[in-house]
């Protein structure tokens, strides 16, 4: 309602103040009033509101799918900083005499009078089972050939560290240990493999005296969940490697 008169008006002895309510407008009328609008708020509220969860639609999935992106290729940078950190430490134990005889069973300082509070050499693998991955070591089946998990492709110089790939059946999110010796000595095996089943001249000692190089090195199949949720079949390959030399 506006009010056009501010003076009232005598009638029959009364003074009364006299409103004028207009209707609300159409905007295209010819001498459509600015100040008069047709009520339109309930169907504007609605139309934004209508027009906010279509945009929500169209863009959730894309933000769903950088935000999975963005934790997935945090957990796979953890997952390799600890797979680092596994070789390095078993390296540095596996320079030891007390490791010189197996890979798997506890060292010889264990047996001493004040026995040591060390454990086998592949435990060190086992850093990562808190992420979920499992491990696997196998000895192998002669001196000089690697585990059956693996494949072993010497380097031009044969005192270098080789190539090792996964093969056969592997499974993701486990460790696959390696681990070897480079033997400068002449006629001696060159990698030397853990075989306790071996004898004879080779021996089934795991490290020779002389200042030898052990390797160590882990493998990993990783698949991300991303890659999962979209039916997408890589997986990537982590690979760490440890090299140092024997202390006796």
């Amino acid at each position: 309602m506006r009010r056009l008169h501010h003076h009232a008006l005598p009638i029959r002895g009364r003074r009364l103040c006299v409103l004028r309510v207009q209707r609300p407008q159409h905007p295209r009328r010819r001498d459509h009033d600015p100040g008069v609008e047709p009520r339109h708020d309930g169907l504007v509220r609605l139309s934004k509101s209508g027009q906010a969860l279509l945009e929500f639609a169209l863009i959730a999935p894309v933000v769903l799918l950088m935000i999975g992106a963005t934790v997935d290729l945090g957990r796979g940078l953890l997952i390799y900083t600890m797979l680092q950190g596994a070789s390095r430490d078993m390296a540095r134990q596996a320079v030891l005499e007390y490791y010189s005889g197996s890979n798997t069973l506890p060292p010889t300082c264990t047996a001493l009078a004040t026995p040591c509070s060390l454990g086998p050499l592949t435990n060190g693998a086992h850093q990562l089972d808190a992420l979920g991955m499992s491990v696997v070591y196998q000895d192998s089946t002669a001196i000089s050939s690697p585990p059956s998990y693996g494949t072993y492709a010497a380097n031009a110089n044969p005192l270098l560290p080789g190539t090792i790939t996964l093969t056969g059946a592997i499974n993701a999110s486990t460790v696959y240990v390696f681990v070897y010796e480079l033997d400068a000595t002449g006629g001696n095996p060159n990698p030397r493999w853990s075989c306790p089943s071996c004898a004879g001249a080779a021996g089934a000692a795991v490290r020779t005296t002389g200042h030898q190089l052990v390797v160590v090195d882990l493998k990993l199949q990783w698949k991300p969940v991303v890659n999962t949720l979209l039916g997408i079949p890589s997986v990537i390959t982590f690979d760490s490697q440890s090299v140092e030399r024997l202390e006796f």
